[in-house]
């Protein structure tokens, strides 16, 4: 079957959460081929991990909000869309998605990404794919695997397990940009500020997201160096609440209730607890040296 040039759309479909390179060499192939039938170019993913409704208890911290995965697709000059995986979806058939995918977002195409498998009762194998494709009017492509040069497995699942271990260094290389979490500041105790060294509280814009391990980061935020704590704060709050509190240098704004974005360049330490808080604004005074050291 060969698709006819028109104003259709060439599609991948996949979760593309973190927008890693194996998710923009998986683009970059869907662009390519997209010019050469006359198609747009178009991502499709989903607001919710499906393991969030299939399994709850298995379902993984997530690396970008929607609206980031949308805007990092868009950086690679696709357009993307993302679809709620709900109950209705769960139980649609490949055929019937097939269906779905041509009349209601013009589908002409479909990449099917290494490993890729989708619809309720999902066939195993390409062959059944591309037969029902040939009766939805879908031509359907296989795409090769991503194979970098240095021989490294990329996956979400890789960078989650790094960012867990606090290599948020490694993580990048595999995102292909630093880690960062958004939201927006809200008040918190002021703590920092009485040692001289005032934070920004940033509350998630999405709970979901995967914090890295705990412990101090040189950060970027705002366009400037920064350093940021997770933790629990031991030497001066007894609470037990994780904070992500980020110390911008040179910044003296009000920034409560502004949103916020800060990106991760490397762990400093872990947290630990000092003795007094004359102890802890002398590290701090260090942890900054160190953060500029990285910017």
């Amino acid at each position: 079957m060969t698709t006819r040039k028109g104003n259709g759309h060439f599609a991948v479909i996949g979760m593309f959460d973190g927008v890693h390179t194996g998710h923009r060499y998986l683009l970059g192939e869907l662009k390519k081929l997209a010019a050469s039938k006359g198609l747009s170019p178009l991502a499709i993913t989903f607001s919710n991990h499906p393991l969030e409704l299939i399994a709850p208890e298995k379902a993984p911290q997530l690396l970008t909000t929607t609206t980031e995965k949308l805007r990092l697709i868009n950086e690679e000059n696709v357009n993307g869309i993302a679809i709620p995986f709900d109950h209705k979806l769960r139980c649609t058939s490949a055929m019937d998605f097939l269906h779905l995918l041509h009349d209601r977002y013009g589908v002409e195409a479909l990449l099917m990404g290494y490993n890729n498998r989708f619809g309720h009762n999902a066939p195993k194998g390409f062959d059944e794919y591309r037969n029902m494709g040939e009766q939805c009017n879908i031509d359907i492509i296989p795409a090769k695997e991503y194979t970098p040069k240095e021989g490294t497995r990329v996956s979400s699942t890789e960078v989650r397990r790094l960012l867990k271990e606090g290599n948020v260094e490694d993580a990048a290389r595999l995102l292909g940009r630093p880690y960062a979490l958004s939201g927006t500041v809200e008040s918190g105790k002021q703590l920092g500020r009485r040692l001289g060294f005032p934070t920004a509280n940033l509350r998630l814009s999405d709970p979901r997201q995967l914090v890295p391990m705990g412990g101090v980061y040189a950060t970027t935020a705002l366009d400037r160096p920064a350093m940021t704590n997770i933790g629990t704060r031991p030497t001066v709050d007894n609470t037990g609440e994780t904070t992500i509190e980020t110390h911008i240098i040179g910044c003296d704004k009000d920034l409560y209730g502004s949103p916020l974005t800060v990106s991760f360049r490397h762990r400093i330490r872990p947290e630990r607890r000092f003795n007094s808080p004359e102890d802890l604004a002398a590290q701090l005074q260090s942890d900054r040296m160190a953060a500029l050291a990285r910017f």
